[in-house]
């Protein structure tokens, strides 16, 4: 029974991380002209962000976002003791002041994941996963590190529709771990279902 159910995920997974690939990059290059007007307008800096990742073989990949955050961002942060502690806890920032005019609303809309489609179709990424985590991070796994680089990080996941930001780092380890643990289409396809109401609500984004 566990065979066939991991067998059915190995066939549909790649089947759906193409086809949200080619239907997510398709809308992505479409609207990537309107928000690089809109971040030149605001700071006339770059307009994609590559963000780190660790991949499984614990390779240093990257994926591209659109920027949300002022151009010097990661000095910003270092001065900044309060905002190093705050970020340390869940390297995310409930009010993060570093954060664009329109970079607020392409994160409360996740429009500025939507550059991560393209790491569908190269493989990088897949649609539903354990979550990306930094090298900074891993160390945050102990030795549950190993089990988490087991399965390939994705653009969605358990974490991301069970409270996203609103949670502690323990929590979105535990629930990495439990989604390693349980992994079947059924839950992908809830996690998917989760996903647009997520994104459509801006529940939980920052």
């Amino acid at each position: 029974m566990l065979s066939a159910r991991s067998n059915l995920l190995q066939i549909t997974k790649p089947l759906l991380d193409f086809i949200v690939g080619m239907a997510g990059s398709i809308v992505t290059l479409l609207i990537t002209p309107i928000i690089a007007m809109l971040i030149k307008l605001e700071d006339g800096g770059p307009v994609f962000y590559a963000r780190e990742f660790v991949d499984c073989d614990g390779t240093i990949r990257y994926y591209l976002k659109f920027r949300t955050m002022v151009q010097d961002a990661d000095k910003v942060l270092a001065s900044d003791p309060d905002l190093q502690n705050q970020f340390s806890e869940k390297y995310k920032l409930q009010s993060d002041p570093r954060i664009l005019r329109i970079g607020r609303f392409l994160r409360k809309s996740s429009i500025d994941e939507f550059p991560q489609f393209f790491s569908l179709l190269t493989g990088d990424l897949t649609f539903v996963g354990p979550r990306v985590i930094s090298r900074e991070e891993t160390g945050r796994y102990g030795d549950q590190l190993p089990k988490l680089l087991s399965v390939k990080p994705g653009i969605t996941g358990y974490w991301q529709v069970n409270g996203r930001q609103n949670t502690t780092y323990e929590e979105r380890v535990r629930m990495d771990m439990y989604y390693v643990d349980h992994q079947s289409l059924k839950l992908d396809l809830m996690i998917v279902a989760k996903t647009f109401w997520a994104v459509l609500s801006g529940e939980g984004a920052h």
